[in-house]
């Protein structure tokens, strides 16, 4: 019978820390519990019934969520990790056989995944490692949203100013506003930490106190949520819905691509609520931001995953120095 889970990911910790930093070995101790709570609640097993196909679906779960490339090949190789030092932890420890390393079945095209070949990056012909939006196309999807407009427009200034991922602009609590400073506080989740951001108030204080006075009083729920977005039927708004306002108001805009589709018939579109993160990267790049800071703005664990931004805007600026032509007058 195989033992306690606690065990064995306390066991598989230590052995990390023989070859690991003391943080590595958390991290990836973090990811074999998100692991194992995924097949638990997924797929009604644990890591030691854990198969192949299981890992398959894992990963494109991941992918689904939008997660960067390197994020989903950092949490694979974790699992990988787990699987190729339990053969030693049972030596040591007298556990039971171990199973197979799950990762060992995957094909060519469950890696390209993790070399960050997915459907809308194969779909956009290899012109963008991410979608964004500039600060005049921003504005055309602000002009655009659907009703109710003064949340929408607030929605979408919000995710472009800080950053936001969608499940944590939908989980903002009135408490982790600091109007004086002017910043916002983002509970822990995709990070070990906690982070700040701030906002613009030129940019979006009327909107925001605005909907603090007026619009979020006559929401049904206002009174008994803690959250800044209430709604009508519940203590707050969801992500999911976040995540449809901004592809609705794409569309209305006339900026909306639907790129290809899912085996299931679900359209993969090039503008959803996380463009607006890339595109708050890619400005706070422009704006001359180091990569170090927007990795803490961005909550990011690992600094990889924020170095793709720098790579698309270094690509972005050699390209629109390809396109530069000297004035006719000053050629040779």
């Amino acid at each position: 019978m195989p033992p306690e889970f606690s065990t064995v990911i306390e066991r598989f910790e230590q052995e990390r820390r023989r070859t690991s930093s003391e943080s590595t070995a958390k991290r990836y101790g973090r990811h074999v519990r998100n692991w194992n709570t995924w097949l638990s609640e997924n797929r009604s097993k644990d890591v030691w019934d854990a198969e192949t196909a299981d890992l398959r679906v894992f990963i494109r779960h991941l992918d689904d969520r939008d997660l960067a490339p390197t994020t989903i090949g950092q949490r694979v190789s974790a699992i990988s990790k787990f699987y190729q030092d339990l053969e030693r932890l049972a030596d040591m420890h007298d556990f039971p056989e171990p199973p197979e390393n799950p990762y060992e079945g995957l094909d060519s095209d469950d890696k390209a995944l993790l070399r960050g070949e997915t459907r809308k990056k194969s779909a956009m012909n290899g012109t963008d490692e991410f979608p964004y939006l500039t600060p005049d196309e921003v504005d055309q999807l602000r002009d655009n949203v659907p009703s109710p407009r003064l949340r929408n427009e607030l929605l979408v200034k919000l995710l472009f100013n800080c950053g936001f991922r969608r499940g944590e602009l939908a989980k903002v609590k009135i408490e982790h506003l600091d109007f004086e400073d002017k910043s916002i506080y983002i509970p822990p989740r995709k990070s070990p930490s906690g982070r700040w951001v701030t906002w613009n108030p030129d940019y979006l204080g009327f909107h925001l106190e605005n909907w603090r006075q007026s619009g979020r009083p006559s929401q049904t729920y206002a009174e008994e949520s803690d959250y800044l977005f209430p709604t009508n039927d519940s203590l707050h708004i969801s992500g999911d819905y976040i995540n449809q306002m901004i592809k609705e108001a794409a569309e209305n805009a006339g900026l909306q691509e639907t790129l290809t589709e899912y085996a299931d018939g679900r359209a993969v579109h090039k503008i959803t609520a996380h463009t607006l993160r890339h595109s708050y990267a890619m400005q706070m790049l422009r704006s001359g931001v180091d990569i170090r800071t927007l990795q803490e703005l961005l909550g990011h664990e690992e600094l990889d995953t924020t170095l793709i931004y720098l790579q698309q805007s270094t690509e972005d600026t050699l390209e629109e120095a390809r396109r530069f032509s000297p004035h006719p007058s000053e050629s040779s």
